[in-house]
């Protein structure tokens, strides 16, 4: 965990957006500069192609007119050079009364030169200066510039919140850490003058029943208190309940992908079947690990490297693994990085962060374990305990001999999936594809004569407006009624499911999900 401030995050961000923007308006002004060259280029040899028509017959007075024409819209003088007497001049007069040119002109200007054979004399070609501002297209380049600042002011503003959001966040743990070292520290101290106490009204005469009295009601209000310091962690974590975990590695991986530097290539993969485990943690908490974590891989690449966070489905516990590309941690340091208080690789590390992690992951009754490789990087594993599972959940396919199976698909590559996962088995022969629903209509009757003996695997999507899970509720209950679909993650879906007792299989998942033949 780190101790800055917001203020030191704040300022720290802000230079880096300086440096940006700044790099940013020299590209832009290189580009203008660049393209305002290209530019003059092109309409002076375009001007020059026209002008050598009018030359060769001898039409000097268009000529002139069009030279007119091209200074007045986009040159600052054009001056036509010519050895034949008198033909030559300089566009606009004014420009022969000029003196010495000033430092700024000769900066902010440049010239183009192109040449003109003339047909009617002997002599040298005539020459054409076009005289022009390198800075013509800045002012736009500048204006874009603004643009793109005045939009990054709300990213800014959204990116100090949570520098801020997240410092709050840090000093919270910390309070907390400080009130439990606390009230352990009094809890030490207490229990033995308590214990010294708990012998004195056994010891008085009953002449002082009185004093004995109160002297024992004393003792059980400071046994309460003694109580209530033991109990701190327990209130602490009052608030984990049984929760879907997958909301929470969502929003963890949304935080992380805002948080990580773009130099850092991020990867966060959530396998779509947690989204039916039940696990013990807190959201709040579970975040703040894995910001934790993510943060100690930042530091450990210099800016530069590789996170890999996949969250898998074990079946009996979720397992969250977190791989950098770091310079890894020695071997013999890597039993003690969990413990309070130690910290390596850090100019201000607290030595909490680690710890913190270790701590609630094992009140969740969870493990932590670290990896690493001096030089190769770094893999830290938490395993949580599956507590439960939602009711839309399945964990298996079970099939008779003479089950009857019904596919409904509106895609053919939806009924290809099932076609391989039963190839090569009896069950291919006894499944029926169908594309759209009114091709149930010709069979329903064979469903409701036989529901134990039919499972249905239809879509969710079918197209028009049609859907699954309409089609399902008119199924009997007891056929096993499945709803496939890539929509698995939608509240709605999920919460018509638990409603019309119907399961949910992420499409993602027919290729894992097991299949029993009895």
């Amino acid at each position: 965990m780190t101790t800055m401030t917001p203020e030191s995050r704040i300022k720290d961000f802000e230079k880096r957006q300086i440096v940006v923007s700044v790099l940013v308006l020299l590209i832009f002004f290189g580009l203008a500069l660049i393209f305002n060259t290209l530019y003059i280029q092109s309409v002076a040899e375009d001007n020059t192609k026209l002008l050598s028509r009018f030359v060769k017959v001898g039409d000097f007075r268009e000529t002139s007119l069009i030279l007119q024409e091209a200074r007045l819209s986009k040159f600052i003088s054009i001056r036509y050079k010519s050895t034949v007497p008198g033909r030559s001049f300089i566009l606009p007069p004014s420009a022969e009364l000029e003196g010495k040119k000033t430092f700024w002109k000769v900066f902010s200007s440049d010239e183009y030169s192109t040449t003109i054979s003339n047909e009617l004399s002997d002599g040298p070609p005539d020459t054409i200066i076009y005289e022009y501002s390198r800075f013509r297209f800045v002012s736009y380049a500048f204006f874009i510039w603004l643009i793109l600042n005045l939009v990054s002011i709300p990213q800014t503003r959204f990116m100090r919140k949570r520098l801020v959001e997240q410092f709050h966040r840090d000093l919270e743990l910390q309070k907390k850490v400080a009130k439990s070292e606390l009230a352990h520290q009094v809890r030490h101290n207490l229990r033995t003058p308590l214990a010294a106490l708990m012998r004195i009204p056994g010891r008085l005469p009953s002449s002082v029943a009185k004093d004995k009295d109160l002297l024992q009601v004393t003792i059980n209000q400071i046994k309460d208190l003694v109580a209530k310091l033991d109990d701190t962690k327990t209130e602490e974590l009052s608030d984990q309940t049984k929760t879907d975990i997958y909301g929470t590695l969502i929003q963890a991986r949304r935080e992380l992908e805002l948080f990580v530097p773009k130099e850092i290539d991020l990867h966060f993969e959530i396998d779509d079947m947690i989204l039916s485990t039940l696990v013990t943690h807190i959201p709040v908490e579970m975040r703040s690990i894995l910001g934790n974590l993510v943060t100690n891989s930042i530091e450990a690449m210099n800016n530069a490297g590789r996170i890999n966070i996949r969250c898998r489905d074990l079946g009996a516990e979720i397992e969250i693994i977190v791989a950098d590309t770091g310079c890894g941690i020695a071997k013999e340091i890597q039993p003690n990085i969990f413990d309070k208080d130690f910290s390596f690789g850090k100019k201000n590390g607290t030595g909490v962060g680690l710890w913190h992690a270790k701590e609630f992951v094992s009140a969740w009754d969870g493990s932590i374990e670290v990896k690493s490789t001096v030089g190769l990087g770094s893999t830290l594993t938490i395993r949580l305990p599956v507590n439960d599972r939602t009711k839309w959940y399945l964990p298996r396919l079970k099939f008779n001999s003479d089950s009857k199976i019904y596919v409904l698909d509106d895609q053919e590559s939806g009924r290809a999936l099932w076609q391989l996962k039963f190839d090569d088995t009896e069950l291919l022969k006894q499944t029926k594809f169908m594309s759209h629903g009114k091709e149930l209509l010709p069979i329903k009757h064979e469903i409701d004569s036989e529901p134990d003996n039919c499972t249905l695997l239809f879509d969710y999507d079918l197209g028009g407006g049609d859907t699954g899970l309409k089609w399902l509720q008119d199924m009997p209950d007891a056929a096993i009624r499945c709803l496939v679909t890539g929509h698995f993650d939608n509240d709605d879906v999920r919460a018509s499911c638990i409603q019309y007792g119907v399961y949910l299989i992420p499409k993602s998942q027919i290729a894992e999900i097991p299949i029993v033949v009895r």
